[in-house]
């Protein structure tokens, strides 16, 4: 996972531990944290794409008998 990511959730776990009831972060870190996103998300985009044209040039047969029936 991203480092940005990482800090994140780094960030909320310590404040969520001490009970604490907000998270206040920087621009940049605000930044970093949605390129980090951003990246993430296409990636998943391609992967998904991929995944749909990999499918559409298979070709499945069925083969049904009635058998001894």
């Amino acid at each position: 996972m991203s480092l940005h990511i990482n800090r994140f959730i780094d960030r909320v776990q310590g404040q969520d531990a001490r009970g604490g009831r907000d998270l206040i972060m920087t621009m940049t870190e605000a930044k970093d944290l949605l390129a980090d996103i951003t990246r993430l998300l296409l990636d998943l985009e391609t992967v998904r794409r991929d995944a749909v044209n990999t499918r559409g040039d298979e070709t499945i047969t069925i083969r049904m008998d009635g058998g001894s029936f």
